[in-house]
C-alpha cells in the first residue's frame, strides 16, 4: 500500500500499533453516533483486534488507510474505500477522525483530496460515493469542501439516539475532481 503524502498528513497502511488509538474512540458515543450501525454494540478489545487484523490483510476490492500526522505518522483517523465495483469503476468510502482534539482542523478534507487523487489517477475509478447523516453538519461541510455533491436524501434511513434520521447520498466524479484541480 503506498503512502499518500499531503501538506500536514499522510494516508498510510494500518499497523498493529494503531490498536490503542482505535480503542480510544471506538466506544465513544459522540464519535460513533453518526457512524455505521456496526458500532452500536459495545466494541470489545477482541472486536478491535479482529477489525485491525482485517485491515492488515490485503484486498482487491477495498483500500484501507490510516490518516496520520505527516511528522510522526501517529494515528489521527481512518479513511477507507471499503467497497470497489470494478465493473462500474466506483468506490464507496467511509471516514472517521478518531482523535477529538484535532477535529475541525481540515485534516479530513486534506485526506479526502489525497484519496481522490489515488482513486481517480491510480485506480482509474470514475466515481467515489458516501452516505452522510444529514444532521452531521460538520461532515456535510467537510464533504462539500472536498468537492462531493449531494445527490439525494434517503428519508429515515438511519436510526440515531432514539429516532429516525435522513441519510444524504454524496459523490464526486472524476471530471468534477479534474475541474477542481
Amino acid at each position: 500500500m503506498p503512502h499518500l503524502i499531503g501538506e500536514r498528513i499522510m494516508l498510510r497502511e494500518y499497523r498493529s500499533s494503531d490498536y490503542e488509538s482505535i480503542r480510544a474512540w471506538v466506544n465513544d458515543r459522540e464519535t460513533i453516533k453518526h457512524l455505521s450501525t456496526r458500532f452500536w454494540p459495545p466494541q470489545t478489545s477482541v472486536d478491535t483486534e479482529e477489525f485491525l487484523h482485517r485491515m492488515l490483510q490485503s484486498s482487491h476490492n477495498a483500500y484501507n488507510f490510516v490518516i496520520a500526522d505527516k511528522a510522526d505518522e501517529s494515528y489521527i483517523g481512518q479513511l477507507d474505500i471499503f467497497r470497489v465495483d470494478w465493473r462500474l469503476r466506483q468506490g464507496e468510502i467511509g471516514l472517521v477522525i478518531g482523535r477529538k482534539e484535532v477535529r475541525g482542523r481540515g485534516y479530513a478534507v486534506e485526506a479526502l483530496k489525497l484519496l481522490q487523487e489515488f482513486a481517480f489517477m491510480t485506480l482509474g475509478l470514475e466515481r467515489l460515493e458516501l452516505e452522510v447523516h444529514m444532521e452531521n453538519k460538520s461532515a456535510l461541510k467537510c464533504y462539500d469542501k472536498a468537492g462531493f455533491v449531494l445527490e439525494g436524501i434517503k428519508r429515515h434511513a438511519f436510526y440515531s439516539e432514539g429516532r429516525f434520521c435522513d441519510l444524504g447520498m454524496m459523490s464526486i466524479l472524476r471530471s468534477e475532481w479534474e475541474q477542481s484541480r
